[in-house]
C-alpha cells in the first residue's frame, strides 16, 4: 500500500491518520512549503519589534481595560502561543489591568467549552474575563464607514482603553486573503457582517486584497480601534512558521505574499481523484468548505473526497447554513439582505424570483439555499475520522464513512472495478492551500465562503 500521513481534528483529538492507497495508484501529494516552525523566543522578539505603531510597553501604559480579539473554533490559529506573551507583558506594566478576551464569532454562535479552553490555554483560561461574541444581542451601532456600512461592535471591545488582536492569515474566496482587519468582522453585529457580505464583489477564489470587501472591513477595524493585531502562519501540523505584529495596515501585503509564496498548490490537472485533507479548518462540514477549491478547480469527472474531523457536525453559520436552516434564521436574514440592498438592486431581485416562479423548471426556496456540494461534483465522498462527535444527517449526493478503507472499497467498486492505475492527487490541508485558478464560473459558492 502506499501511505500518506496527514493531520485531523482540529481542536479535537488533534492527531496524525493514515490514508492507505493501492501500491498501483499513482499518487501525488501536495504540501505548502513551509520554513522550519518558530520557537517562543522567535514569536517574542515579532512582539517585542512591532512593525508601525509603539512598543506594547508603550501601548499598555494606563490602560485600565484591555481587550484581545482572537479567531474562533472555525480558524485554526494557536492563539495560545501568544496569549501567554502579551498578558506577561501587560501584568508587568501594570498587575490591575482588566484583561477580556473577545472570540470572534461572527455569526458562527457557540464555541465548545473544552475546546476553547485548548485554543486560549489555562492561563488566559483562568486569569482573564472569556466573553463569546453575540452579533445578535451584544453590538452598539458606532456609526457608518465611507462605504456606507452601519457599524454594530460588541460593547466589550467599544468599551476598552486598548484593543489588540490574534488571528491567521487564510485562503478566503471572498477577500482574497482572511486575517488583518478582516478579524473585525468577527465582534460585528449581524447587520454590519450582512453589509459586508452582499455589499461588495467577491474575489471568487482570485488571490487578490485590494478590493472594497477588504478596504470596508479594514475601515471598521481602525473605527473600533483594532490597529495592533498579531497575524501567524501554520504549517500542515498547526505550528506556527511565522508571525508578524504591528499595525496591520503596514504589514498586511506582505503577510498575504507569504500565504502565496509558501502554500501554492498546483491544481489537480487530469487526475481521476482528488482528495482534499479539511485540516486544520475542519471543525464541521460548513467549515470543511474552505478545503474545496481543490475539487472545484478539477475535472468534473474526477472523484472528490474529503476528510474532514467533523466533532462539531454539520456545524452553525448565521448567513450560510447549508443544512436545515431554520424558518426564523432564514426570514431575519431575509429581511437583513434586503436592507443593504439599494431600490434598483431589491426590484431586480424581485422580479427574477418573479421569473422564476413562471419557469417550468421552478426551484423551492429550500433548493436555492447553497449546496453542500462543490458546483462541479455529482457526488461527494467523506471519510469523517471523528465518529465521536454531532452526528451527521444523511445528505442528498453525499456519502460518509468514518472507516477509510470502506470508502475506499465504495470507491473502488462504483468507479475502477476495472482499473488497476488510478491518477491520485492529496491536497495535506487543502484550507490554507492555494491553488491559483478563478472561481469566477462558480460565483454561487465563493460568495457564500466567509
Amino acid at each position: 500500500m502506499t501511505i500518506v500521513q496527514l493531520q485531523t481534528g482540529a481542536w479535537y483529538q488533534d492527531r496524525q491518520i493514515e490514508v492507505r492507497f493501492p501500491d498501483s495508484w499513482k499518487v501525488t501529494t501536495h504540501w505548502p512549503r513551509t520554513p522550519d516552525p518558530l520557537s517562543d523566543q522567535d514569536i517574542e522578539s515579532r512582539l517585542d519589534q512591532p512593525l508601525g505603531c509603539p512598543p506594547l510597553s508603550e501601548q499598555f501604559a494606563g490602560v485600565k481595560k484591555l481587550a484581545i480579539v482572537v479567531d474562533d473554533l472555525s480558524r485554526p490559529t494557536p492563539v495560545y502561543r501568544v496569549l501567554p506573551m502579551l498578558i506577561d507583558r501587560i501584568r508587568n506594566v501594570d498587575e490591575r489591568t482588566e484583561i477580556s478576551i473577545i472570540v470572534a464569532t461572527g455569526t458562527h454562535g457557540h464555541m465548545n467549552e473544552d475546546a476553547l479552553r485548548y485554543k486560549l490555554g489555562q492561563l488566559a483560561w483562568e486569569s482573564c474575563t472569556i466573553i463569546v461574541h453575540d452579533d445578535l444581542t451584544s453590538t452598539r451601532r458606532i456609526g457608518m464607514s465611507s462605504y456606507k456600512t452601519p457599524v454594530f461592535v460588541n460593547r466589550t471591545v467599544l468599551d476598552a482603553d486598548l484593543v489588540i488582536g490574534i488571528g491567521g492569515v487564510y485562503p478566503q474566496h471572498t477577500t482574497g486573503f482572511g486575517g488583518g482587519g478582516k478579524l473585525a468582522l468577527g465582534v460585528c453585529g449581524r447587520k454590519t457582517i450582512m453589509d459586508l457580505h452582499y455589499k461588495h464583489k467577491s474575489m471568487q477564489g482570485r488571490y487578490i486584497t485590494d478590493n472594497d470587501f477588504r478596504k470596508d472591513v479594514t475601515e471598521i477595524a481602525k473605527m473600533i480601534g483594532l490597529n495592533s493585531i498579531v497575524n501567524l502562519h501554520i504549517n500542515a501540523y498547526s505550528e506556527v512558521v511565522n508571525a508578524v505584529f504591528g499595525d496591520h495596515t503596514v504589514y498586511y501585503d506582505d503577510a498575504a505574499r507569504f500565504s502565496k509564496d509558501f502554500y501554492t498548490a498546483p491544481d489537480a490537472g487530469d487526475a481521476e481523484i482528488i482528495v482534499a485533507n479539511a485540516y486544520p479548518l475542519d471543525t464541521s462540514f460548513t467549515f470543511m468548505r474552505k478545503g474545496y477549491k481543490p475539487l472545484y478547480t478539477a475535472p468534473r469527472s474526477a472523484v472528490k473526497v474529503m476528510i474532514v474531523g467533523a466533532h462539531e457536525g454539520i456545524g452553525v453559520h448565521g448567513l450560510f447554513q447549508y443544512i436545515n436552516p431554520s424558518r426564523l434564521s432564514r426570514f431575519r436574514n431575509l429581511v437583513l439582505r434586503a436592507s443593504s440592498m439599494n431600490k434598483k438592486e431589491l426590484l431586480q431581485k424581485v422580479w427574477n424570483r418573479i421569473i422564476r416562479r413562471f419557469k417550468a423548471d421552478e426551484v423551492d426556496d429550500a433548493e436555492e439555499e447553497p449546496s453542500i456540494l462543490p458546483p462541479n461534483t455529482d457526488h461527494l465522498y467523506i471519510w469523517r475520522t471523528d465518529d465521536e462527535g454531532e452526528k451527521i444527517p444523511a445528505l442528498d449526493g453525499v456519502t460518509v464513512r468514518t472507516d477509510w478503507n470502506e470508502l475506499l472499497e465504495i470507491i473502488r467498486a462504483e468507479h475502477f472495478s476495472n482499473q488497476d492505475c488510478v491518477a491520485t492527487v492529496v491536497y495535506a490541508c487543502a484550507p490554507i492551500q492555494c491553488i491559483d485558478k478563478s472561481l469566477a464560473d462558480h460565483e454561487s459558492l465563493a460568495d457564500h465562503d466567509t
